[in-house]
């Protein structure tokens, strides 16, 4: 008889979709440092729902449409309890919406709502209207800039003058993110992808074989311009962003020694690099 199988501690945040939205959390502090504006609990707690729902939305359908032949851990348990996950969504969704209508600016929303349209492209393309695909730009890139964007819009609608700031810092992180995704598809290989002609692993075959370069020159690059910029939590954010670079890379080189389920957390975790210089 063949021993159970448990799931590692380290799997349960990206099975509960919580390392995304913390993820978001910890950048946003970090662009709310730059600057220079103080966040309270319902502008963090808002981006951590808004995430939570969207990667949750996004896995399931994922999950629906590959009906019971599911081929990650992370959309396998998206098929089980559903009433559970949709009484949890309609709570996260209901906190989400009255912590915007009562806390939100007009900027908020105005820049929310753009990246709202932004994310319901990803959805159309991926889930509803193949013809919205681009080969030239793959769901990856896409997911990686919003991504960045989103967490720096509520600190933007608060200090709006301090956009030159925030520009390459959210530039960095947006292709760090770009990168992890990228990864994530390169390391799982999954059907949907193989199968797709225009998926990045078929689209671009050049760029998936040179990931691990592309890191370093990212890592080398965000780590040369904190050396050049004066700003203290700018010099953080860069340097954050090069660490984070150089680890993919160096996971990436080792990727055979690993599980697709561990590659896939620390593709999460390997961005939590602000964390290191919090204390400062």
């Amino acid at each position: 008889m063949q021993p159970a199988f448990r799931t590692p501690w380290w799997l349960w945040p990206n099975l509960l979709n919580l390392d995304s939205p913390l993820l978001a959390v910890i950048w946003q502090e970090q662009f709310a440092r730059i600057a220079d504006v103080s966040l309270g609990w319902g502008e963090r707690v808002l981006l951590f729902c808004c995430t939570w729902l969207v990667y949750c939305a996004d896995r399931a359908l994922d999950a629906a449409e590959s009906g019971r032949q599911t081929e990650t851990a992370r959309h396998a348990i998206q098929l089980q309890g559903k009433p559970i996950w949709m009484g949890v969504s309609a709570v996260i969704l209901l906190v989400a919406l009255v912590l915007a209508v009562t806390g939100l600016n007009s900027l908020a929303w105005l820049g929310g709502g753009v990246v709202l349209l932004f994310t319901v492209a990803h959805f159309g393309a991926t889930h509803w209207w193949p013809l919205l695909r681009s080969r030239f730009w793959p769901k990856e890139w896409h997911v990686g800039f919003v991504f960045s964007v989103g967490c720096a819009l509520l600190v933007w609608s608060q200090s709006p003058s301090a956009w030159p700031s925030l520009l390459l810092p959210v530039l960095g992180f947006g292709v760090l993110c770009a990168m992890s995704c990228s990864h994530i598809t390169a390391w799982e290989v999954v059907t949907a992808d193989r199968d797709d002609p225009g998926s990045l692993l078929n689209a671009h075959p050049r760029f998936v074989r040179r990931l691990s370069w592309l890191d370093i020159a990212l890592g080398l690059s965000a780590i040369a311009a904190a050396a050049a910029i004066g700003q203290a939590a700018v010099q953080l954010a860069l340097l954050s962003v090069g660490i984070s670079a150089l680890g993919l890379a160096w996971l990436h080189d080792r990727c055979d020694r690993f599980s697709a389920e561990f590659l896939r957390s620390m593709a999460d975790f390997g961005l939590y690099s602000p964390l290191l210089f919090f204390a400062f």
